[in-house]
């Protein structure tokens, strides 16, 4: 493609299997309403079985705004994955499979923008487009509930922890540090099982060499419920942003990142999700519209009590009994992960 030195260009990296597509698929239509602005815009998503009719439906949507939209055939990466004993995540590889996209995305481009399937995107990318990355393969916005995971993992409290659900990446130089052959080596001769694969492996492995994203671009549920001044008082993070970062983040956000919360996600039948209703905007309008939603397979007890405290307890004290669940909830994890094992509430 020759394109003029005005001419803005976006490509952007999904990565999901057939379970996820009416999720992915309303991520992909809030991106496309809210970019108009970007001049060309190439959206590339790493297929874990996608079926033929799925594609079809994805490929008729971006269509219909005039993009572009190309399938990358992972098969080849997951049973490397499966090789260097990587875990799945949730009983999918595609979680992990970001790390690998040199290998199956030929074409030359400067920059990738890679987002999680479980987002909405709710203003313009363009200004990733220039986003200063002071010469780092990659940027990623900062964890929100990461502070005992981060410890668990060998981090120092001013490293930071960063959150993959949205990553910038300078292609040129994630290959010129051979970030790929990194991470293949540290799963192949330290550690490849962790609690949060890819983004343990990527914290890990590229430790020092992580540009900051504002949290614009990746807000998380915490801050949908819970004011800085609360936040910073119940977590105490020693690497974060500060109280008026969060605050525009809040009132300004470009892309929510609507993990899960609770053990539900915003899809789930009678979520109690805080983006529930930002996710049924936009699921309405697309091909998925029709989508029955179920009830979630994360039934723990811990869930079930996380639940009725958020439902009773005024909001203080449940943000203290949520943060001493979550930290155990990690803790336990991260036992299983010592031994080789999933906990099947990841």
């Amino acid at each position: 493609m020759t394109v003029s030195e005005n001419t803005s260009v976006a490509n952007i990296l999904y990565q999901f299997n057939e379970k996820y597509v009416p999720f992915a698929g309303t991520s992909i239509l809030s991106l496309l309403i809210h970019n108009r602005d970007i001049d060309y815009l190439h959206f590339y998503v790493m297929d874990e079985d996608i079926s033929d009719d799925s594609k079809k439906r994805i490929e008729c949507l971006i269509l219909q705004y005039g993009r572009k939209v190309t399938f990358l055939n992972s098969e080849k990466i997951i049973e490397q994955l499966k090789a260097l004993g990587i875990p799945s995540y949730r009983g999918s590889y595609s979680t992990n499979l970001k790390m690998f996209f040199p290998t199956v995305l030929a074409e030359h481009i400067d920059r990738l923008i890679y987002i999680d399937s479980d987002t909405i995107i709710n203003g313009s990318l363009r200004p990733l487009l220039t986003y200063d990355m002071a010469g780092k393969p990659i940027a990623m916005a900062y964890d929100s509930l990461g502070l005992r995971h981060a410890k668990l993992i060998g981090n120092r409290k001013t490293d930071g922890y960063f959150n993959a659900g949205v990553i910038l990446f300078d292609v040129s130089q994630w290959k010129k540090l051979s970030c790929t052959e990194q991470i293949v080596r540290y799963a192949k001769d330290m550690r490849s099982h962790y609690i949060s694969p890819d983004q343990d492996l990527l914290n890990i492995v590229l430790r020092g060499k992580i540009a900051l994203l504002p949290l614009a671009y990746n807000l998380q549920p915490i801050h949908l419920i819970c004011s800085p001044s609360e936040y910073r008082f119940l977590f105490r993070p020693k690497t974060y942003y500060a109280e008026q970062e969060i605050e525009i983040a809040v009132n300004s956000p470009v892309i929510y990142h609507f993990f899960r919360f609770l053990g539900e996600f915003p899809w789930h039948r009678d979520s109690m999700h805080p983006g529930k209703a930002v996710f049924e905007f936009y699921l309405k309008q697309s091909p998925w519209a029709d989508f029955h939603s179920s009830y979630t397979e994360q039934n723990s007890k811990v869930f079930r009590i996380e639940r009725w405290m958020y439902q009773h307890m005024p909001s203080s004290l449940f943000f203290v009994c949520f943060r001493l669940c979550y930290d155990l909830f990690i803790y336990k994890c991260q036992l299983d992960s010592n031994k080789g094992k999933n906990n099947p509430s990841m």
